[in-house]
């Protein structure tokens, strides 16, 4: 079940990715370019998550 991590899944693990990619990007001087590439990522992250959560909560139903 993913309820007890949603917290992790949805607030945690996305804003250390997003600290550590940007902090990278910086000290490689390609800041314009990683920014836009993380968000893109991070956008993938929420929907692939999003789905997974979805499918969790319909089985759960179909279950009960």
């Amino acid at each position: 079940m993913v309820n007890r991590k949603f917290n992790s899944l949805f607030i945690i693990y996305p804003i250390v990715f997003f600290v550590v990619r940007t902090v990278f990007s910086f000290v490689k001087n390609s800041a314009g370019e990683s920014v836009y590439e993380t968000l893109a990522i991070l956008a993938m992250y929420y929907f692939a998550v999003s789905v997974f959560y979805s499918i969790d909560l319909y089985m759960q139903k179909k279950n009960s």
